[in-house]
């Protein structure tokens, strides 16, 4: 029997055998090749990177001018909020998030609505993958499409603001400003991965999921602003989800809250429980799968 399996060319394998866990990293690799492979997310990329693009000129403009003219110019730009601080960083990244939330409306049918629909979640649970193992991997997938387009390229602005500026102290004296962009990227991932998440298990067809996804941030919005106008109570702004987040990222770039918004305490419970909510939904759905060995 072995001299037959040599002869066919089979070998042992001498590799070092890793924890079932890597298969979460598989999940992320291939989720991110389906998003990459379709020009609709390209053409959503793009438009964040314009706005990218748009600050990096920006910066280095402004470095550039305060070498050659002073500080007058520069003050002229930062009315542009090309500044370096944290409300600057703030509403760049709420931009992208923006722009990321349209994205995601696309991608959760992608990434998780076709699981359901094609049978792609009975294929991945059939291997080693536990449902456990199965949702970590497809939140990482979505979380990593959140990160690239909204903290990788606010990091990018920072490292460069930094080299451009006339001394590396501006790494040492806006340390807040790195936390602020991990802290905020961080609520914005998971967030948006948990709610996506839930909807697509239970809503996985492209345009119901479409609507959902984005009636969840727009009417909701809506519904709290006017409830706010009418009872003139600051707490129905928490029904506003997209506003929590926004709140939660005020406070980690330790901007001043405006007169409307509840603390950030109370929006990151509220994120925390729509989470918790948001999970449950996602467990009671994956286990509603049953695959037969």
């Amino acid at each position: 029997m072995s001299n037959t399996l040599d002869q066919a060319g089979y070998r042992a394998w001498e590799g070092r055998p890793h924890s079932s866990w890597w298969g979460c990293w598989t999940l992320v690799r291939f989720g991110l090749g389906l998003i990459f492979r379709r020009w609709l997310f390209w053409l959503l990329i793009g438009l964040g990177l314009m706005n990218f693009l748009f600050n990096f000129a920006f910066i280095y403009l402004k470095a550039t001018l305060v070498v050659q003219t002073g500080g007058d110019m520069a003050r002229f730009l930062d009315g542009y909020k090309v500044t370096g601080s944290g409300d600057a960083y703030l509403d760049f990244m709420t931009g992208q998030a923006a722009i990321t939330a349209l994205l995601l409306a696309f991608a959760g049918s992608t990434l998780i609505g076709n699981d359901y629909r094609q049978g792609g979640m009975i294929f991945y649970l059939s291997r080693s993958l536990s449902q456990a193992q199965y949702i970590v991997g497809k939140l990482l997938a979505v979380s990593a499409v959140v990160l690239i387009i909204t903290m990788v390229p606010a990091l990018v602005l920072y490292v460069q603001y930094g080299l451009l500026s006339s001394s590396l102290q501006y790494f040492t004296s806006e340390w807040r400003i790195l936390c602020g962009i991990i802290g905020y990227g961080l609520v914005l991932a998971i967030s948006q991965s948990l709610m996506l998440f839930a909807i697509a298990a239970w809503i996985p067809r492209t345009v119901p999921l479409v609507m959902t996804w984005l009636g969840l941030f727009t009417l909701l919005t809506a519904l709290a602003t006017a409830l706010f106008e009418i009872r003139d109570q600051k707490r129905w702004m928490l029904l506003a989800l997209w506003n929590n987040m926004y709140r939660v990222g005020k406070w980690c770039f330790g901007a001043d809250m405006g007169r409307r918004d509840p603390s950030a305490l109370e929006s990151l419970l509220v994120l925390v429980v729509v989470g918790i909510i948001s999970l449950i939904l996602i467990i009671r759905r994956v286990r509603a799968v049953e695959v037969v060995a």
